[in-house]
């Protein structure tokens, strides 16, 4: 382990020797005129290099984590077309038509992320800790729940309305989020005849902080057993959320926090993070996270603690490289420690 840490730091240190501190010129997001319409093409890609100690057990794996395509269309004024998919996963993660009345009032139809908590509406590129936050990935469905299921990503099948209400000086001071879905998760079909109410409430006093606050009050279909007895595989059973959330961005820091709870047939859980960047130099960041997820608040032995701590180099607007240290701690199962390099190329 000390091996490949020293070999995570040689590596980011050697990619700042290559590139200088003066402004780069902008590049443009590359576009195609159809008649009146417009398409824009965009996208980016992540790979990871993790060595890991479970226990006993020691692994070490390189990956492509994520290769994601985007065509974003302005058919009219008014009307636009997305389309997400990843190559590294061989799905489709999102392809909504949104039709914007005004800029306090859009409607939204597909499939999308849920506006729930701050960090599941963040784009991966900006996500500093490699990977989410194990508690915003429980609440919001984005991993880590067997019973609501794996590999949800955090997006659904639903129609929403959106839009900025109140704007000073184009700053956004109110935003909001408020939609029905499926509640089934990302390509799913739906499994029970419930619909899940999702909505979010983002106030911005000033220019870069948010305030914000989100529920989520729905009813799963479980696609395994609770591990508290609470429900059976293939039962119905209630599933909510609420978080309250703080971000606050300056030429220093980017610091971002979140509490949630849930509420999963009768077994509620609670979690909170803390993430900040520190702005060390005019492209490096001192990255350092706090993750806390207990699954079930009766029960002793249902936590994990994780830490986080390491560096990013941006090499260019939304390319980076991040190298970093990840211990959790967790009352059930083995303890892991993994240092984490990421490559991270967006255009």
């Amino acid at each position: 382990m000390k091996r490949i840490v020293r070999l995570g730091l040689t590596a980011l240190f050697c990619v700042e020797s290559l590139w200088t501190m003066a402004d780069e010129p902008v590049i443009a997001v590359p576009t195609v005129k159809i008649g009146q319409s417009t398409l824009k093409i965009s996208g980016f890609g992540q790979a990871t290099y993790t060595a890991q100690e479970a226990g006993q057990e020691k692994s070490n794996a390189l990956e492509v984590q994520r290769f994601f395509a985007i065509a974003n269309a302005q058919l009219t004024e008014k009307l636009s077309f997305l389309l997400m998919y990843d190559f590294a996963a061989s799905k489709m993660h999102e392809y909504y038509v949104q039709y914007a009345f005004s800029p306090a009032l859009k409607l939204r139809v597909g499939q999308y992320k849920l506006p729930f908590t701050i960090e599941n509406l963040l784009p991966p590129t900006l996500i500093s800790n490699v990977g989410f936050d194990e508690s915003a990935g429980f609440m919001a469905g984005f991993s880590s729940d067997p019973c609501y299921g794996m590999g949800r990503v955090g997006r659904d099948v639903g129609v929403m309305i959106t839009g900025d209400l109140w704007q000073k000086n184009g700053h956004v001071l109110v935003n909001y989020y408020l939609g029905v879905f499926n509640g089934s998760g990302m390509n799913q079909k739906e499994n029970n005849n419930q619909k899940d109410v999702v909505g979010q409430l983002n106030v911005s006093p000033w220019k870069g902080t948010t305030l914000s606050g989100s529920v989520m009050l729905g009813t799963g279909h479980a696609q395994a057993a609770s591990p508290f007895g609470c429900f059976e595989a293939g039962e119905n059973y209630r599933r909510n959320r609420f978080s309250v959330g703080l971000s606050q961005k300056n030429r220093w820091a980017d610091v971002r926090t979140e509490a949630m709870w849930g509420n999963d047939g009768g077994a509620k859980s609670m979690g909170w993070y803390a993430n900040a960047e520190i702005h060390l130099l005019k492209r490096l960041d001192l990255v350092a996270n706090y993750d806390y997820l207990k699954r079930n608040l009766d029960l002793d032995g249902t936590a994990t603690h994780n830490w986080l701590g390491g560096l990013q180099y941006w090499i260019h607007k939304q390319c980076c490289l991040r190298s970093q240290y990840i211990y959790k701690n967790r009352q059930t199962g083995h303890d892991t420690k993994a240092w984490v390099t990421q490559l991270q190329i967006a255009f």
